[in-house]
């Protein structure tokens, strides 16, 4: 029973470990090797319970920096893991230990079972699953390799931090044997690692998902934690220590510090972030376009930064950040219309609504207008006119909303469809779009002249 009052202790220290290290694997993994390889990292969301997320914008990325940035957090986790046992082992004092063992532990065991775990899924399930997919698409490693080498460094990294943890709590339980020492470090570890589970599975759901991670941690540790009790020799100590008050006040306010700067700054789930926006830069996007008779058009391609979806309310008073939405506008517009001639109007913010997430949202967005001098329409033998319009976003991302009004043009067909609201001297049809998959990748329209 005096062992099991070091439970909570030790699940403070993983609570702090794996945020710190979650945060390491995200800004420092990928958003620095996006930096230094010359992109934009625009925001980031970290919880030490479950999915956390690194946004870096690799538009016309060659493969190996792709494969670079998607490979930056395992592999920055694990130096980084290796570094911090350096450290460890030239501290002294008891609780600095224990907290860098557990921001090492989660660098380790973190980065090779995400490996293992996220390679399996994506094999089994044929759907791309983090960042181990990535990394076999570009490296051309088959996914089976990678879940082996992530099983084999989980059970490896296991094994060194299972007779370092029995080493580092030596002066608080007193071990008969191996097997006792076996069976106190294990059921220490395991029960202090099940809060954290327990929080993220009603957080996140994915109970299934989650199950299977504890149940090959649990594996990983009573496998690995019978071999190194057998190898470890320990000298009989004196009578143990009891955890000191300061102990676990400095233990607890690392956890609070963890804790609080999670909810206050991120937000309980990254479907509600708040996230960290580094830079303004464009993520949703609806398209308002006039065509005129005369074969040209006024866009206006209203810009949402993000990538979290209650971002705008707090960057919306900020300066704009209009070298990104000029930078992203001339590429969509080349794409787009394929046409390199387009014009700047005028940039501003309105007050609009915008669609996005299957809704209308109030208080506008940062808008660029511009115009088309001149349409690349075909003229069709009945004297119709195709102009067809691509997805500069497509197939990672959409565009969320396509609203087309008609001067002195009537819309005879479209593909896909749409409906069409008529008034004196305008038709006007709108695409509302909610996801990569049923979000089309150009629209064709069928178009004729309306006699003067």
């Amino acid at each position: 029973m005096r062992r099991l009052k070091l439970v909570p202790l030790i699940s403070l220290a993983i609570l702090s470990g794996t945020f710190v290290a979650t945060l390491t694997h995200e800004v420092i993994g990928h958003g620095l090797t996006g930096i230094l390889l010359g992109y934009d990292f625009y925001a980031f969301y970290v919880t030490p319970f479950g999915t956390s997320e690194a946004y870096v914008n690799l538009n016309n990325a060659p493969a190996w920096k792709e494969d670079l940035v998607s490979s930056g957090g395992i592999v920055i986790n694990i130096f980084l893991g290796i570094a911090l046992f350096l450290i460890f082992r030239a501290v002294r004092q008891h609780t600095p230990k224990l907290l860098l063992f557990f921001w090492a532990e989660n660098s380790l065991i973190g980065s090779s079972s995400y490996l293992a775990s996220s390679s399996t899924s994506s094999l089994i399930s044929g759907v791309p699953n983090g960042d181990p997919y990535w990394m076999s698409y570009y490296l051309k490693i088959p996914l089976p390799i990678l879940a082996v080498a992530g099983i084999g460094l989980t059970l490896v990294f296991y094994y060194f931090l299972f007779k370092n943890l029995a080493l580092l709590l030596r002066d608080y339980v007193d071990y008969v044997d191996s097997n006792d020492t076996f069976s106190s470090i294990s059921a220490i570890w395991i029960l202090a690692m099940l809060p954290l589970r327990l929080v993220s599975t009603a957080l996140e759901d994915e109970a299934i998902t989650k199950a299977i991670t504890l149940l090959f941690n649990t594996a990983a540790i009573l496998l690995t934690g019978n071999l190194a009790s057998a190898r470890l020799k320990l000298d009989k100590p004196a009578t143990p220590r009891s955890i000191g008050r300061r102990q676990v006040i400095a233990v607890s306010l690392a956890a609070t510090i963890a804790l609080a700067t999670w909810l206050g700054a991120f937000g309980p789930t990254s479907a509600t972030a708040h996230g960290l926006i580094i830079q303004e830069f464009p993520n949703y996007v609806d398209v308002r376009i006039v065509l005129w008779s005369n074969l040209t058009a006024d866009v206006q391609l209203a810009f949402r930064p993000g990538p979290f979806e209650n971002a705008w309310p707090n960057l919306r008073n900020a300066p704009p950040a209009w070298n990104q939405y000029l930078k992203e506008s001339t590429k969509f517009m080349r794409t787009m219309f394929r046409t390199n001639d387009s014009q700047l109007i005028d940039c501003f913010t309105d007050n609009g609504s915008f669609w996005y997430s299957g809704s209308w949202h109030p208080n506008g967005a940062r808008v660029v207008h511009l115009k088309v001098p001149r349409l690349q329409v075909e003229r069709t033998a009945h004297d119709e006119l195709n102009l067809v319009l691509y997805d500069p976003w497509k197939p990672g991302g959409f565009i969320d909303g396509l609203n087309i009004t008609l001067r002195g043009l009537h819309l005879r067909s479209s593909t896909p469809q749409t409906r069409v609201a008529y008034s004196a001297t305008t038709e006007s049809s709108a695409w509302l779009n909610n996801s990569v998959d049923t979000s089309p990748t150009e629209y064709s329209l069928i178009l004729v002249e309306i006699p003067a």
